[in-house]
């Protein structure tokens, strides 16, 4: 009877071997298989299913301005359009604005980073890209940056261009004026960050937006400790070490505690000839330790030095002056979201 019980432990062993293993294998199989369906070549047949099983469909972009909801005016919409393709002309950015009716029940957040990565908003090779994002039926918006801008425009940064320069005319029903200043302000990070002169706002917008993180306290505080810590540092350093070489130096190997007075006597200086030679005595003042010894001063040595006349060197620059004519054509160029922004609501 025993021998049938541990027979039966060993058949149940051996089965988890083989199953266990088994199992492993499908799952890793329809993990890959799940893998491949989601390549480039499936994407259309992705997006026939999505609509068949009723999930999100993200709307096909017209242009860097696309207001799905007739909320902009047409002038406003074209004066918007204008100044993102300067953008776009002058810094490479690409600045995104998308108005919809509402979020299919997605958080803002969702569908942005999903409504960014559909469109490509920003360069493929740099992810420098922003999204601005205004949901009317829940009152929300968004701006979304690209990874490649997320030192430009910090989510402080983004959350201050929000209640400052969009939310303020968003509750005065004056979405125009919102828009194109929050676009303005995202413009001026961009060109601030590259050296370049600002865009007026259509009207005066408070200072956070515009300085953001740089005009608040937290940045002067960092400024204060970037200019101070390495002073503090290497001062820091150098007093240590100085301590150390103090306690070396001064410590009685009898008594162990600091109390060495060091007396040197020079017998004959060193010359570029010959060496010299000093008396080194030590006393303990706290006990009777006393020690005295003879040490070699080294020869005085000439400094030589090697004028080496550096050539002037011609720094030919063959770069072949290919004036990069940009065709602006509304269209974004395949960049990536970083996840990075600020989120708001009016």
């Amino acid at each position: 009877m025993r021998k049938i019980k541990i027979f039966s432990v060993l058949i149940l062993l051996i089965s988890l071997f083989i199953v266990m293993p088994a199992l492993t294998l499908v799952s890793c199989v329809s993990a890959g298989s799940l893998k491949a369906s989601e390549t480039p070549e499936n994407k259309e047949s992705l997006q026939i299913q999505e609509t068949a099983t009723g999930q999100v469909i993200f709307p096909d972009y017209h242009g860097f301005v696309n207001d799905y909801t007739n909320t902009m005016s047409n002038n406003w919409k074209s004066k918007t359009e204008q100044l993102v393709a300067k953008v776009e002309r002058e810094t490479k950015c690409e600045i995104a604005v998308a108005v919809i009716d509402n979020l299919k029940g997605l958080t803002i957040e969702d569908y942005a980073v999903r409504l960014f990565e559909k469109w490509g908003i920003g360069k493929k090779a740099k992810d420098n890209g922003v999204l601005l994002l205004v949901s009317m039926d829940e009152r929300e918006l968004r701006i979304e940056v690209g990874y490649g801008l997320e030192g430009v425009i910090t989510d402080i940064e983004a959350k201050n261009i929000i209640d400052d320069a969009i939310v303020p005319r968003f509750k005065e029903n004056n979405y125009d004026s919102g828009i194109y200043n929050g676009v303005v302000a995202i413009a001026n990070k961009i060109y601030f960050e590259q050296g370049k002169a600002g865009i007026a706002y259509s009207d005066p917008v408070p200072i956070a937006a515009v300085a953001g993180f740089v005009g608040s306290i937290a940045f002067t505080v960092i400024i204060i400790l970037v200019t101070l810590l390495p002073w503090i540092l290497i001062f820091g350093a150098v007093g240590v070490l100085s301590l150390l070489s103090y306690i070396k130096n001064h410590k009685c190997p009898q008594c162990k505690r600091l109390g060495l007075v060091i007396k040197q006597t020079i017998l004959s200086n060193a010359s570029y000839e010959y060496s010299g030679q000093m008396i080194i005595e030590k006393t303990c003042r706290y006990c009777n330790f006393y020690k005295k010894n003879t040490a070699i001063i080294p020869k005085l040595s000439r400094q030589t030095y090697s004028g080496s006349s550096s050539s002037s060197s011609d720094f030919s620059s063959s770069g072949s002056s290919s004036s990069s004519s940009f065709s602006h054509s509304s269209s974004f160029g395949g960049g990536s979201s970083g996840g990075g922004g600020a989120s708001g609501h009016w």
